[in-house]
């Protein structure tokens, strides 16, 4: 327990030393890393909370003790994205350089007040849903009309929040990868935690082995547009990931939450073991963890990463109270 209280603080004043003492931008990215994989983990809840109340699926009871906690964290997030706001200057070259964006993009679309605005909307929206999925007998048109505003939310935020670093980057399947992604981190910290009575545990198998093939096909859909489709113009954002030792940090988090997690759930019999599911799960969370780093690192050098773990540590010792705190609710603790 005195880990749990006693790591997250010795990072937090970490960071906040060093955005006192040496600010730079590689902080905020660091940040946002963080920031998008802990949160991650609660839309992804959030959205098959949502998933499962509209279509009653068995496989909802059994990983709900594991999906709710996590989606009733989203509030929170409201607070947690505050630092990203003195950070935008050194994240967002629209920013400073409103031509750096294409013609009226800036003016009617990439200026600080409007991503401000619609970051706000969307957080405010999550938590309104949090709140009223986390329980089980939530109406049906309430999920339904949540998956809508999920939809548009997650590809907002995801093109203002990491497309816009390059702002003439465009890539109309990123919102749609990002929200799979989401799910697909959800159901890994489900089997993490292990709540899923054994009985059930095929069907969460059965879940991420669904969820890793379509993070692989989502991921390599963008990069075959653009290969196929010839636009050089957008060549850059590849070839700026695949720099130096970049290529190899995607290539650990495709392996991880990728070709590892496929390979083990191929096996029926692992596919129903929650001790593999648990081990698979972890493995998926520290390459999704990795993939998020490496859309957002790179040009902000070695300094972003290592600023990324220490607001993974900050940030994710604050979301494991909570989310511990609505698990033991659940429980009646």
């Amino acid at each position: 327990m005195t880990w749990r209280v006693l790591g997250p603080a010795v990072a937090a004043a970490a960071l906040l030393g060093w955005a006192v003492l040496a600010p730079s931008a590689a902080l905020g990215a660091g940040w946002l890393i963080a920031m998008l994989f802990w949160l991650g983990i609660a839309l992804g809840a959030l959205a098959l909370l949502a998933v499962g109340t509209l279509t009653g699926g068995r496989w909802l009871a059994a990983m709900r003790p594991g999906l709710a906690p996590a989606a009733a964290t989203v509030p929170a997030f409201l607070l947690v994205g505050l630092p990203l706001l003195p950070a935008m200057r050194g994240l967002y070259p629209w920013v400073t350089q409103p031509e750096a964006a294409a013609p009226g993009v800036a003016a009617l679309y990439l200026n600080p007040a409007g991503w401000l605005l619609r970051s706000a909307l969307a957080l405010a929206g999550w938590s309104v849903l949090a709140l009223l999925l986390r329980r089980d007998g939530a109406p049906r048109l309430v999920a339904a009309l949540g998956l809508c505003f999920h939809a548009v939310a997650v590809s907002m935020v995801g093109m203002d929040w990491v497309v816009s670093a390059t702002p003439r980057f465009v890539s109309t399947a990123f919102g749609t990868a990002l929200a799979v992604t989401q799910m697909f981190a959800a159901l890994a910290w489900v089997a993490v935690l292990r709540v899923v009575p054994a009985a059930r545990a095929a069907d969460l198998g059965a879940l991420l082995l669904a969820a890793t093939l379509g993070t692989l096909y989502l991921g390599f859909a963008q990069y075959l547009v653009i290969w196929y489709g010839n636009l050089p113009a957008q060549v850059p954002w590849y070839v700026a990931r695949q720099a130096s030792w970049w290529g190899w940090l995607d290539g650990a988090a495709v392996a991880l939450s990728a070709l590892l997690p496929f390979g083990v759930l191929l096996r029926q019999r692992w596919r129903a073991d929650p001790g593999a599911l648990q081990r698979v799960g972890g493995a998926v969370l520290v390459g999704l963890l990795l993939h998020l780093a490496w859309l957002v690192a790179p040009g902000h050098g070695l300094a972003a990463l290592l600023a990324a773990g220490l607001a993974v540590v900050a940030i994710g010792g604050g979301w494991l109270a909570l989310a511990d705190r609505r698990l033991g609710d659940a429980h009646g603790r």
